[in-house]
């Protein structure tokens, strides 16, 4: 640890780290642009100056410093407020908002833009420009990303981006001096799978994001912290949402899973959670039709027509988009309930190889919870395995849950062959199509619970929106099922299922409740993930998250 003086008072920040960082790890902020602590720092925004005194040194350097670029030293003296490093940073904001236009009642940024509110912090209420201002023209520079040149401060965070992270370089400068602009390669756009991100660093709004753009001022949105169900990463991400519906899903900075990033398949990827189609009630089959119904029907269906077949005929598949808390019910159903052997865990089948960037990794399993199904249902068949085992069988209960799932013929066969079909799904699908009893469920951005990632980190989802119309969580919905065959679980929250699981399933030992907090638990640990609040983590707390 390094003890540096800043605006007079003496910190105890960590060793080897930036000033930027090292005032953000005591809570000051320290204005920057260019700077992101994943990428390295050329230092040409000049909007974080300080004052800097050597140790040793009787007083100031002569020439003020950049905070980015400067890393802290024992004794070291900083100066945030000093009257000439307030000046330099006016003049330097007059000087990038030359050619800013002032259309921040239109901007998607407003509200959480760095420019507007520097300029408001450390700026001047007019500029002394009167020439023409420079007007390059609004770019679409990938399928995703839209670029408002106009805006640009040229800090360079995206062509940063594309050479270190994805290693791609699709975005460069071109034209010189005064009249740079950030552009792409001539037929090359901006079409990496992590492109989404380059909207994320962009301090002033330059880089938008197509899928968001106009739907929402961000003051108007609410936030919760999640996981992406893209792949078995894990990306740990921010679920924001108005009006019932998801707006955004931007990623939230975790050191050991996916730094400040995440992939576009993950980000743009929730669209069916909005879907106007999702299943919203009951449904029992009458004919050739499917009529609603009141849970209490459906419940007594289920048992009656699991007793009427005989519970050791009736195969229980669960979903790899299935949370934790949810496959540890589904198990208790299937093995203290219906009395079955035939368990199986149904999945998106892999089909590719990771997908490898130089400083990320996109996992080829594109199942979120893979990992936590096999743990606590046991080594059980999965993919063709797992719809093999309604070979055989008379009756079956799918958990479904996962958006594009294709069905081969051979399983659908399988599935009309059936006597009874009982389907949890969200949407309409070949499985809805040929149930007896469908039951509503939740997509993961109304599921309280946790997954399990490839690396056997459990982290924890909040519900942002609650079940869609007169849906039910599963683990509720197993247990009211549990209950009409006359075997109470005694699950009063999916709190006490986590506490479950952790006594029950010796790989999740010590994976209780409250030992999942904000940066998950590592199975066979043997203690949470500790939580930190240095270097990039208060970075992350006070510039990202």
């Amino acid at each position: 640890m390094a003890k540096i003086t800043i605006d007079g008072k003496e910190y105890t920040v960590s060793d080897g780290i930036t000033v930027v960082q090292a005032a953000a790890e005591v809570g000051i902020t320290i204005p920057h642009y260019c700077y992101h602590p994943a990428l390295r720092a050329p230092g040409n925004c000049r909007m974080c100056l300080i004052e800097l005194t050597l140790p040793g040194r009787p007083g100031p350097e002569r020439q003020l410093a950049i905070g980015c670029g400067t890393r802290v030293a024992d004794g070291m003296v900083v100066s945030n407020t000093a009257p000439r490093v307030k000046a330099a940073r006016a003049m330097t904001l007059e000087f990038l908002l030359i050619h800013h236009p002032l259309d921040c009642p239109t901007c998607d940024q407003a509200g959480e833009c760095h420019l507007q509110d520097y300029t408001y912090e450390f700026g001047n209420d007019r500029s002394r420009y009167v020439e023409a201002k420079q007007t390059p023209p609004r770019k679409q520079v990938g399928p995703h990303i839209d670029l408002f040149t106009t805006r640009c401060v040229v800090c360079t965070r995206c062509v940063r981006f594309c050479e270190e992270i994805t290693g791609t370089s699709e975005l460069g400068l071109i034209h010189r001096g005064g009249h740079n602009e950030i552009d792409v390669y001539p037929g090359r756009p901006l079409d990496n799978k992590l492109s989404g991100n380059v909207a994320d660093i962009c301090p002033v709004g330059a880089l938008v994001s197509r899928d968001f753009l106009y739907r929402s001022r961000p003051w108007f949105l609410k936030k919760v912290n999640s996981v992406c169900p893209g792949c078995s990463k894990g990306c740990n991400t921010t679920v924001e949402f108005r009006d019932n519906e998801i707006v955004r899903i931007k990623p939230r900075y975790h050191a050991d899973v996916n730094d400040f990033w995440m992939c576009d398949d993950g980000r743009y990827g929730y669209h069916y959670a909005n879907d106007p189609n999702r299943l919203k009630s009951p449904m029992i089959r009458d004919g050739e039709s499917l009529v609603p119904t009141g849970w209490n029907t459906v419940f007594e269906a289920i048992a009656a027509k699991i007793a009427e077949l005989g519970g050791e005929n009736v195969a229980i598949l669960a979903s790899a988009f299935n949370t934790n808390e949810e496959l540890r019910a589904i198990g208790r159903l299937a093995m203290e309930a219906v009395g079955t052997k035939h368990v199986g865990l149904i999945s998106q089948p892999i089909t590719s190889e990771d997908t490898v960037y130089p400083k990320f990794v996109i996992e080829k399993d594109k199942n979120p919870n893979r990992a936590g199904g096999l743990a606590i249902l046991g080594d059980v068949p999965t993919d063709e395995d797992a719809w093999a085992l309604l070979d055989g069988a008379k009756g079956a209960v799918v958990f479904g849950g996962i958006p594009g799932l294709e069905l081969s013929e051979q399983v659908l066969a399988r599935l009309e062959a059936l006597a009874c079909l009982v389907v949890v799904d969200i949407l309409p699908s070949a499985l809805t199509e040929r149930a007896d009893i469908v039951a509503p469920g939740t997509a993961f951005t109304e599921k309280e619970g946790c997954f399990t990632s490839s690396q056997k980190r459990v982290q924890r989802l909040n519900r942002a929106l609650p079940p869609l119309g007169r849906s039910l969580d599963e683990w509720t919905f197993v247990c009211e099922v549990a209950r009409a065959m006359g075997r109470e679980f005694g699950y009063l929250s999916v709190g006490e299922i986590t506490d479950d699981i952790a006594s029950s399933v010796e790989a999740f030992s010590g994976a209780g409740d409250s030992a999942i907090g904000s940066r998950g638990y590592v199975l066979g640990s043997g203690e949470p993930a500790p939580e930190t609040m240095t270097g990039n983590d208060a970075y992350a707390a006070k510039y990202w998250d």
